[in-house]
């Protein structure tokens, strides 16, 4: 049985909860990478409460979080969630009219946190350029690195 973590339903529901909160601002796959990433470790980033615990290797995750997040969006784009479409910088995506009904109906707790993680997430780095919010992951997963020796009895991470 697959895992129902970070498959492409709940991925779909993350990247929806940004678009709604970036709109009418489009992001491209980068940007709702990262901003996911933010959104799920918002704590490393000096923000609220992680969604995810602080398991010593999550800077891992970026690797394969770009798949993710892509087969996030085809379920959204099909659904007519979110709308697609071509710009100057390449492909971007819009939450669709229908998002904010849909995830107004989303009524669990962690529905809200999402919501909450990503208003966050987005005032705080949706207006840099994908090298500053780069810069900002970048700084941060150092630190996880620290952390892992740690974890590691203080052997360096090689």
């Amino acid at each position: 049985m697959r895992s129902p973590l970070n498959g492409p339903l709940e991925t779909a529901i993350r990247a929806l909860t940004l678009l709604a909160e970036a709109y009418p601002k489009s992001l491209d796959l980068n940007q709702l990478v990262l901003l996911d990433h933010g959104l799920l470790h918002s704590e490393d980033l000096g923000g609220p409460p992680s969604l995810h615990p602080p398991v010593p290797i999550r800077s891992s995750e970026l690797g394969v979080k770009r798949h993710q997040v892509t087969l996030g969006l085809e379920v959204l784009t099909r659904v007519g969630l979110a709308e697609m479409s071509a710009v100057a910088g390449g492909i971007h995506f819009t939450a669709a009219d229908s998002a904010h009904p849909f995830l107004s109906l989303l009524e669990t707790s962690h529905a809200r946190a999402l919501a909450e993680r990503a208003s966050w997430v987005v005032d705080r780095y949706g207006d840099l350029t994908d090298a500053d919010l780069r810069g900002a992951i970048r700084e941060v997963s150092g630190r996880w690195a620290e952390e892992f020796e740690n974890f590691n009895g203080g052997e360096p991470v090689t």
